[in-house]
C-alpha cells in the first residue's frame, strides 16, 4: 500500500493513468492475476528448490541404475547360493578339523599333522553333538605308538619303556643285561 500512495498520492486515477505510472517505475511490475501469471516469490523459490532436489535425486538414481546396467540378477542370485554352499562346506571342514585336532591332543598325540596323514579323513564324520564317527585313534596307538605319549610300553625282557620316558637299568650290569637282551643274546 505504501508504494501505491508513493506512486499516486491521494488523487483518483483511471486505469490508463495507473498503467502509465507503473511503467515509469522500474522497481514495480504490473501483473494481471486473472491470467495466472503472478506467483509469490517465496512460493516460486520453494518450487525451484524442490525441482532442484528432484533433479539431483533423478541424476543420482540414474547413475546408480547405470552401475547395474548389464548385470544379470539371476546369475547374482545363483552366485550367492553357491557362495553360501561353499561357506557352509568350508565351515563344516574347519569344525571337523578342529574336532580331530582336539581328539588327537586328548589322546596325547605328539604330532597332529603326522597323525592326520595316517587317518582316512573321508571316513571320519562330525556328528551334530560334536563327536566324531569313524576316528580310530586306539588302533593307531597300537600300530604307530611312537606318535603318542604313552607312559610305558612293556617290551619282552628289555628294561626300556617306549615314549618319552626311559627306565634306567641298575648300574653297569643292568646296562649290559639290557644290551644283551636287545641283541638277542642270553644273559
Amino acid at each position: 500500500m505504501e508504494i501505491l500512495k508513493e506512486l499516486f498520492g491521494e488523487k483518483t486515477l483511471t486505469y490508463e493513468d495507473f498503467v502509465t505510472a507503473l511503467n515509469e517505475r522500474k522497481d514495480v511490475k504490473l501483473a494481471n492475476l486473472a491470467e495466472g501469471r503472478y506467483v509469490d516469490k517465496d512460493k516460486l523459490d520453494a518450487k525451484v528448490r524442490e525441482l532442484d532436489m528432484a533433479n539431483a535425486s533423478i541424476k543420482e538414481l540414474t547413475e546408480k541404475l547405470q552401475a547395474f546396467d548389464g548385470v544379470d540378477v539371476d546369475k547374482l542370485k545363483a552366485d550367492v547360493k553357491s557362495w553360501e554352499v561353499k561357506y557352509n562346506t568350508d565351515l563344516a571342514a574347519v569344525k571337523k578339523d578342529a574336532a580331530i585336532d582336539a581328539a588327537i591332543l586328548q589322546a596325547k598325540g605328539r604330532n597332529p599333522k603326522a597323525i592326520k596323514a595316517l587317518l582316512d579323513m573321508d571316513k571320519i564324520k562330525l556328528k551334530e553333538d560334536g563327536s566324531l564317527e569313524g576316528l580310530d585313534l586306539d588302533g593307531l596307538k597300537k600300530s604307530e605308538g611312537y606318535l603318542f605319549d604313552i607312559a610305558e610300553m612293556k617290551q619282552q625282557g628289555a628294561g626300556v619303556a617306549s615314549g618319552n620316558t626311559l627306565k634306567e637299568p641298575e648300574g653297569f650290569e643292568g646296562f649290559l643285561s639290557s644290551a644283551r637282551t636287545a641283541a638277542g643274546l642270553k644273559n
